[in-house]
């Protein structure tokens, strides 16, 4: 690298938002740009909202910002995410100190009377290159408000000031002091003074808020009942979006940038654009009929590209390319330094998590290590399936499976843009934030397991060569014992009587210790069915049986032990064990993830039915033989991993009914009664197969009959009134 090259800008600011300095190298959002510059320019209050991660941020601050400044507003940038002030006081000060703050209107002045937000922006004049200009006041990442550790009193005091803002006119208390001092002749307030309050400030405001927290918003619209009018959604890149804020950075002129101007050949762009959508693992031919699937792989996130395409120019910088340079699929590395880069991303950001955690909460981790790999943990276990796909999990289940995780800890994971949060049926749910971490994840969670396996047999390793260094020390000892009572037999003339007593004494013990090695054997395989270890436990068992005298020492000398019938019972066990596991359990994830909750249901249901099977063998053991086979507590665990599951299935199946009956309705009062029947036959298909499920969603929908005689009905009537 050059000696400079580390304090000049980049090309591509990383997963850091752009900033108003960077608008030059600002590419792929220039159509977002135009229409949201427009909407502020049109509306008073626009919300900005977007998933974590899209660049609501970077949109404003390096996009809409220098478009708006260019019409003669000026953007004022506020955050929430400082708590040592009140809000109201903290907004006061950076306005107060705005660079753009020209002046301050004195008329009608109130001394010693505090300022709302709403009288200060009355007062405070803006300008921009030496022009009077409109200011907009825009409130980043809003969530932060309710998140961060600001006080009740704080919060609503803002919000109420927030609403006299963004409704307009003069808040009623202001009117009521004012016209009260009118009234009483006070030496000032004339008509004229009385007349300038009267109008309110010429503002702009917008909100920019994560999707997941606009519901929020919709919770203080009775004090700011337009706040949802006016809205601006900010997607994913697409396809050509994302090739344009990659390629136009990187040959922008201007800087100095501590990289040269440089190019990628079509193989390198496309490859990249590829591996960010997805696609470097679907066949051409098949990606090109799927109009559907082609739609949701052209979805590109900016955090992900600007992982990849810092990557680039960090590597062009370090190699001191010339000017022109022009990058390939060889310079990367392909997909594989695609993906290494990726890769790399997860465990950076997984050994960053207490410095972000402690910067976010002010809260002292004592355990750095252990933090790490709780969310470790966390997310390559539970957000994982089997066959190493994504799924998503409810926070309250996270929060109870992992000791320390809280509500905190997950929004850290998803500032550090590891885990997205999605809310779904009043329910936060997260997942793994993009598809291209996967593999990452899935490669960290087999080298953990494969460590942790390595541990768990070095400890055994150890501790079995422990009790045989200590086996030997006691029969070194009793060896020795032995030559010391020969050597005095033959001093005393009965070496041979010493001998023969001794011989059998060894004969003996040998046996005895013998026979105890074979029973432990099988306590070790009855230890692995209890376990449900059932590969180790029948192999165990099938060794025992392939040796006849251990065979028949267990079987005739007590406490007589029938090892075929422990194999036969361990087979039975196993294959109940596969059916709930591997089949029914397998199979109604496969259903959920795909969003068919029926499936999931029958399939989830069929598992629970065996687990019951299951269960009473294992209880009919104990019955006989006073001891469980398995341990209960993993059945009692498999039984409510599947009651969880089967009720998150049946929650979301009736979410949708519920929502395809709500259109139902609404068709049938506009008399459509084409769509109506298109939407009552996409309802049947989602009923559940059985009474106790019709029932229950016949009351959480508040029917008056049970929902699979409810369609039947609403069915033939639209058939009737459709021919009608």
């Amino acid at each position: 690298m050059m000696p400079l090259a580390a304090n000049l800008p980049r090309r591509y600011p990383g997963l850091k938002p752009f900033e108003r300095t960077q608008s030059a190298v600002f590419y792929g959002r220039k159509d977002d740009v135009q229409r949201l510059s427009n909407q502020i320019e049109r509306e008073q209050l626009v919300v900005l909202f977007a998933k974590s991660g899209i660049g609501k941020t970077s949109l404003l601050q390096a996009g809409v910002g220098p478009e708006l400044e260019h019409e003669g507003y000026v953007p004022i940038f506020l955050r929430a995410d400082k708590t040592d002030l009140t809000l109201v006081a903290r907004y006061g000060d950076i306005l107060a100190q705005h660079p753009q703050m020209g002046g301050i209107n004195t008329t009608g002045e109130r001394p010693g009377q505090p300022q709302t937000l709403w009288e200060r922006m009355k007062r405070f004049e803006f300008d921009f290159n030496g022009l009077p200009a409109t200011p907009i006041l825009v409130f980043d990442q809003f969530e932060e408000i309710f998140t961060l550790g600001h006080s009740l009193q704080s919060r609503s005091q803002f919000l109420s000031e927030l609403a006299d803002l963004c409704n307009g006119p003069m808040p009623e208390s202001l009117r009521s002091n004012l016209a009260a001092r009118y009234e009483a002749g006070e030496t000032g307030l004339t008509s004229e003074v009385m007349h300038w309050w009267e109008e309110p400030p010429e503002i702009r405001v917008v909100i920019a808020i994560r999707s997941d927290f606009l519901h929020l918003l919709d919770e203080i619209s009775p004090i700011i009942p337009g706040i949802l009018k006016s809205r601006y959604q900010l997607q994913p890149l697409n396809r050509l979006q994302a090739q344009s804020a990659i390629e136009a950075p990187a040959n922008a002129p201007g800087g100095p940038y501590a990289s040269p101007r440089f190019r990628y050949n079509t193989a390198a762009m496309d490859g990249i654009l590829d591996f960010l959508a997805g696609r470097q693992t679907v066949a051409p031919a098949q990606a090109s009929t799927d109009l559907a699937l082609l739609k949701k792989e052209d979805e590109i996130e900016s955090f992900n590209l600007q992982i990849l395409c810092q990557f680039v120019e960090e590597k062009i910088i370090e190699q001191e390319q010339p000017e022109g340079f022009e990058v390939t699929p060889l310079f990367y590395g392909e997909l594989e330094g695609l993906g290494r880069e990726i890769r790399e991303f997860y465990q950076n950001q997984i050994y960053s998590l207490p410095e972000n955690y402690t910067r976010k909460t002010t809260l002292p981790v004592a355990d750095p290590e252990g933090f790490r790999a709780t969310a470790r943990r966390l997310i390559e276990e539970s957000l994982v399936t089997p066959n190493g796909r994504r799924c998503s999990m409810v926070d309250d289940h996270l929060m109870s499976s992992y000791a320390g995780v809280n509500q905190d800890f997950l929004d850290v994971l998803v500032d550090s843009r590891l885990l997205r949060k999605d809310n779904r049926l009043d329910d936060f749910y997260y997942e793994i934030s993009h598809d291209t971490l996967l593999p990452a994840v899935v490669e960290s969670r087999d080298r953990r397991r494969l460590i942790e396996a390595a541990d768990r047999e070095k400890a055994a390793l150890e501790n079995q060569l422990k009790a045989e260094a200590l086996r030997r020390t006691e029969m070194a000892a009793e060896l020795k014992s032995f030559r010391e009572k020969r050597r005095l037999a033959r001093m005393v003339s009965i070496t041979s009587f010493v001998s023969l007593l001794v011989t059998l004494g060894f004969f003996i013990w040998f046996m005895i210790s013998w026979i105890k090695a074979t029973r432990q054997e099988l306590i070790q395989a009855d230890k692995n069915v209890y376990t449900e270890q059932y590969a180790a436990a029948i192999e165990g068992y099938a060794a025992i049986e392939g040796r006849d005298l251990k065979f028949w020492v267990l079987k005739n000398i007590r406490p007589h032990k029938d090892v075929s019938l422990q194999r036969d019972t361990a087979i039975v066990l196993q294959r109940l064990y596969a059916s709930i596991v591997d089949s029914s359990l397998t199979q109604g994830d496969q259903y959920y993830f795909a969003d068919d909750y029926k499936n999931a249901l029958r399939y989830y249901h069929r598992a629970l039915d065996t687990l019951a099977v299951y269960k009473a063998q294992n209880d009919l053991f104990k019955t006989r033989n006073g001891v469980h086979r398995v341990d209960p507590a993993k059945i009692t665990e498999k039984k409510t991993t599947l009651d969880q599951r089967a009720g998150s299935a049946l929650k979301t199946l009736t979410s949708q009914f519920n929502l395809l009956q709500r259109d139902v309705e609404t068709f049938e009062e506009a008399g459509a009664w084409n769509l109506a029947l298109h939407n009552l036959l996409k309802m049947q298909k989602l009923l559940p197969e059985r009474v106790e499920e019709l029932n229950q969603l016949k009351g959480d929908l508040r029917l008056t009959d049970r929902p699979d005689v409810y369609v039947r009905k609403e069915i033939a009537r639209c058939r009737q009134l459709r021919g009608m």
